[in-house]
């Protein structure tokens, strides 16, 4: 039986399933009742609940980009940095011959504005002829227990050319919990929103939530391209090429534009997000695991 006000039970492709948004997002669209396809380059060894279809999905193999979007009415796209545009234009010609009807797209806050990679990916989406919905999270509060997690268990301090700007930051739980509605309910055919959390914080205070999840003292430290290169590279997260590419993402934050906070997760989701505080409570534990 259809719920008023949502779409009928449909397959729904998650690409990049296992990456920090579509590893929240599989379970959220069960849970929501709908059939989900988990696309990954590596499906086997993959975990996911039970519900969920692991397949196999390459933006640069063709056939599985077929394989996984027939049967699928809906796709939740994820775009590497890594992926050209015309290997996404190509990628969502397969798609939409392979019977999809729309696209929500990952993209990034502020891709509007310049000449970038993700403002490419949604010029290629809008152009694709499929019926599309545009998702612009700001800077996710993982990083902090992904890309930052051993200098913060290790040295007690993380490093970024972010100065004393702020961000909006957001949960990628919140991320998901958004891409849900967008999926699964009517009226956001052509609609592009800009998601941020409820505060709109610097760096230091980000070391002050985690230094009251774990016990002692984080500390921020503001450094510049060069300096934050070398965090990245000693503390074993990145190496220098990787790195370098990271740094060179960091100037809207320098220059204050990732510092608004907008409504639109509220009026997708009836939720403000989580805080900072609360991410850090809530993945404790990873900044005290040992590597395995």
């Amino acid at each position: 039986m259809t719920v008023p006000g949502t779409y009928s039970q449909v397959m729904i492709l998650v690409t990049a399933a296992t990456g920090n948004v579509g590893r929240e997002l599989v379970p959220q669209l069960l849970s929501a009742g709908q059939q989900v396809r988990a696309g990954t380059r590596h499906p086997q060894g993959a975990a996911f609940p039970n519900g969920a279809h692991a397949t196999h999905f390459d933006f640069s193999d063709e056939a599985s980009v077929r394989e996984a979007a027939t049967g699928t009415q809906s796709v939740y796209l994820i775009v590497p940095e890594t992926v050209g545009t015309e290997t996404l234009k190509r990628a969502l010609s397969v798609m939409k011959e392979a019977g999809v009807e729309r696209v929500v797209l990952q993209s990034g806050f502020g891709a509007e504005r310049g000449d970038n990679p993700l403002g490419e990916a949604e010029d290629a989406v809008r152009d694709s002829g499929l019926t599309w919905t545009v998702l612009r999270p700001n800077w996710f509060m993982q990083n902090y227990n992904q890309m930052f997690r051993r200098g913060i268990r290790d040295r007690h301090e993380f490093a970024e050319p972010a100065g004393e700007q702020r961000t909006s930051f957001i949960d990628t739980r919140d991320i998901a919990a958004a891409a849900v509605t967008v999926l699964t309910q009517p009226g956001h055919d052509r609609r592009e929103y800009p998601l941020t959390g409820p505060q709109s914080i610097d760096r230091h205070a980000v070391a002050a939530a985690l230094s009251g999840a774990l016990g002692h003292t984080i500390t921020y430290r503001p450094v510049d391209d060069d300096g934050f290169v070398d965090f990245l590279v000693s503390t074993g997260e990145s190496d220098e090429e990787e790195a370098r590419g990271i740094a060179s993402i960091y100037p809207p934050i320098r220059a204050g534009d990732t510092a608004p906070t907008t409504p639109d997760l509220h009026a997708l989701t009836g939720s403000t997000g989580h805080t900072i505080e609360d991410f850090a409570q809530h993945y404790r534990q990873d900044w005290l695991m040992a590597d395995g």
